[in-house]
């Protein structure tokens, strides 16, 4: 929405959650922006054209570390010949990326994230590299993220009577430990954020 509506940018937005792409689709009309920005309900795989700019996300957490050469191939295909890709994500600080300590990861996989895997930046940046992608800038937004979550940790226990009653106790409890426990682990550096900026390699072509 900032894209097309400060930059004037034509706009594409998928996702496969259908009330991700209701709220999405709500909010552009609300700003007056339909004529520039479409909302699908699509896979990234299934995306085709060609892009200017492509951000992705949160997105490449939930690929599986063996896709994510596929991943960013399929990015870089997309891409025109002066595109950039920015991708942001969440990161294991475990070299070989590994799990969490004290059981986290186990429990993001059963109650919140199935099939989620964390790589470490330099699985990322090997994977962009192998699927056609030359590194242009890396951020780390660890800290940042930390106090983000210790907001919304906050806004949650501060709605958390109007959560229980919209969600149900069980899952109350398991996002308000989820949370929590994301917070801890960006404290503690378990876990990290990344912005990786990224344009086709040349040397590919």
């Amino acid at each position: 929405m900032r894209a097309a509506g400060k930059f004037g940018a034509k706009c594409v937005g998928i996702t496969l959650s259908e009330n991700q792409a209701a709220l999405a689709r709500e909010r552009v009309e609300q700003a007056g922006l339909s004529d520039r920005i479409e909302i699908r309900l699509q896979d990234y795989r299934d995306v085709e054209g060609c892009f200017d700019r492509i951000t992705s996300v949160g997105m490449f957490e939930h690929v599986g570390l063996k896709n994510l050469p596929q991943y960013f191939s399929k990015i870089s295909g997309l891409l025109a010949d002066d595109g950039m890709v920015m991708n942001h994500g969440i990161t294991s600080t475990d070299a070989d990326s590994g799990e969490t300590p004290y059981g986290n990861g186990e429990f993001i996989q059963k109650y919140v994230f199935p099939h989620g895997e964390l790589p470490h930046l330099s699985l990322a940046l090997r994977t962009m590299q192998q699927g056609g992608l030359e590194i242009v800038d890396v951020e780390n937004l660890r800290r940042h993220y930390a106090k983000t979550c210790g907001i919304w940790v906050d806004n949650f226990e501060a709605q958390g009577e109007q959560i229980k009653k919209l969600a149900g106790d069980k899952r109350f409890r398991i996002w308000r430990v989820y949370l929590a426990g994301c917070q801890y682990a960006f404290q503690k550096d378990w876990i990290s954020l990344y912005l990786v900026l990224g344009q086709i390699d040349k040397l590919d072509q």
